[in-house]
């Protein structure tokens, strides 16, 4: 089915994140040790692996199953996961690597992941879930769609993702319009080359040239982070970011027969000025969009009073 093309894609990549975002996620995965998760309420299940996954559960109802995107955690969710446990079971997990699921068993991957979250269906007896990912979270439902179908499933909501992050000649609606495999796999490799300086160079790119003098190889503070990022072991991540790469949802997109609702911030650093909405709109016949105009990438954090109550009206129309 034929896309409408966004604005061209900028002469340069855009990075994946701005400042704040990058170093909020490194202390999600764990990578700097910025304190340890806050007590929730947390159950676990044991993955068939061996991997315990931390759960936070809140309220009581019919259940609601909140999956978080890369380099966030639970966290993320509970200011809407406050709300929504007034009349709902409240499940908001943290993934592999992410948050308080450390150390992490083998590799992750999409696949890995969406096996977690049928396994947490199993774990808690839930058989007929609403499902809500935000950004990698949105990936691993599309990814248990696919697999396992809709079951289980009640309804799902989607949040700023697109169903394949990469584009080419004839797919435009990935990340910034624009973004190929071979860009990102070489962001991966400079990854696994040298963590520290491709993780310092997107940090110093957002912080002018005084940031990127206190994040050099001269500086106290720069030579104290290459030596904390050099002893960590990024590869199950980068893993999971390979997979992202790899994965393609637009067909299996096109068949999915539970209520859905998709949620784009207008502002959206990845997505802003690529029109999801339509294919959405022209690819899942039933879908509901939702454009949030003053949302980056992250409605359900900027407004989650807004997210909460739609997705609540969302649940009450269709679930």
């Amino acid at each position: 089915m034929p896309d409408s093309a966004p604005p061209d894609p900028p002469p340069h990549p855009s990075h994946l994140t701005g400042l704040r975002g990058t170093w909020r996620a490194l202390r999600n995965f764990g990578l700097m040790g910025f304190g340890a998760p806050g007590a929730e309420d947390y159950d676990t299940f044991t993955a068939s692996d061996g991997q315990v996954v931390p759960v936070c559960v809140l309220g009581k109802g019919s259940p609601l199953v909140l999956v978080h995107g890369v380099g966030c955690s639970h966290r993320d969710w509970l200011p809407v996961a406050r709300q929504l446990a007034r009349r709902h079971c409240v499940l908001a997990w943290d993934a592999r690597g992410h948050g308080g699921c450390r150390p992490v068993l083998g590799s992750i991957t999409l696949a890995r992941l969406a096996m977690d979250l049928a396994e947490m269906l199993d774990h808690f007896g839930l058989q007929r879930s609403v499902l809500v990912g935000h950004s990698m979270g949105a990936l691993t439902l599309m990814q248990y769609l696919q697999g396992h179908g809709t079951q289980r499933v009640a309804a799902v909501a989607l949040v700023d993702q697109s169903p394949r992050i990469v584009t080419d000649d004839e797919w435009r609606l990935g990340l910034f319009g624009g973004c190929s495999a071979a860009m990102l796999s070489g962001l991966i490799a400079g990854a696994r080359q040298d963590l520290a300086e491709t993780l310092l160079n997107e940090i110093g790119a957002f912080g002018g040239a005084w940031l990127r003098r206190q994040l050099g190889v001269e500086s106290a503070l720069g030579r104290m982070l290459r030596r904390r990022l050099g002893r960590i072991d990024v590869r199950p991540l980068l893993d999971l970011a390979e997979s992202m790469a790899q994965a393609d949802f637009r067909a299996s997109m096109s068949r999915l027969d539970a209520p859905l609702l998709v949620v784009l911030g207008a502002r959206s650093p990845h997505y802003a000025g690529v029109p999801l909405d339509a294919w959405y709109r022209d690819t899942v016949k039933h879908a509901q969009v939702s454009i949030y105009p003053h949302a980056g990438h992250s409605p359900h954090v900027s407004e989650p009073q807004r997210f909460a109550r739609e997705l609540e009206r969302f649940i009450a129309d269709h679930a």
